[in-house]
């Protein structure tokens, strides 16, 4: 997370030194602005997601995660994370703080990777919209072809990342302890 920080700050300020070529401070300050009203219109929707990413991981016992989706699930908790994926409602900024607590509470990383998958693929939420603009043949076509997408790629993550979990929970955790301390 700290090298993804690093890279959107060197973007920012490339492109603010870019805007204030192109337009002067009158440019940057647009910017400033038209970037606040995106942040006020998303900050709820991330208050109520990381919210929920919390409350998953204290309300449900880690035992529970793990049984569910955790390594001894097998293909259920394939199953079970790309259902989940295909239920959660809104966009990245909602579900990957939802995979991330199920990873740590848990979750083996191929039921976490079906989640995001079934997630970017069958979400429920966007049918009615898809079914209008490409009609109800080419949406039901399109979501039987992928229906064994999420778990194929579930069950590639297990295979080639087998152990590769607990050392991704290390990683996230270490990066969290980075956080706080600064």
């Amino acid at each position: 997370m700290r090298n993804t920080t690093i890279g959107m700050a060197v973007a920012a300020v490339l492109l603010t030194i870019i805007a204030f070529y192109r337009g002067g401070s009158a440019l940057i300050f647009e910017g400033i602005i038209l970037g606040g009203k995106m942040l006020l219109q998303v900050f709820p929707l991330l208050l109520a997601a990381f919210l929920v990413a919390g409350l998953i991981q204290i309300m449900v016992s880690k035992e529970v995660i793990s049984k569910w989706l955790g390594k001894e699930s097998g293909f259920k908790g394939l199953m079970l994370g790309g259902i989940a994926g295909a239920l959660v409602p809104g966009g990245p900024y909602v579900f990957y703080p939802i995979a991330a607590s199920f990873l740590m509470g848990g979750a083996e990383i191929g039921t976490v990777m079906a989640f995001v998958t079934a997630k970017n693929l069958w979400t429920l939420s966007r049918l009615p919209m898809e079914i209008a603009l490409i009609g109800p043949r080419l949406t039901w076509v399109r979501y039987l072809v992928t229906l064994v997408f999420p778990v194929l790629v579930g069950l590639m993550a297990n295979l080639f990342y087998s152990g590769a979990t607990d050392r991704i929970r290390a990683q996230i955790t270490e990066l969290s302890k980075e956080g706080e301390t600064k």
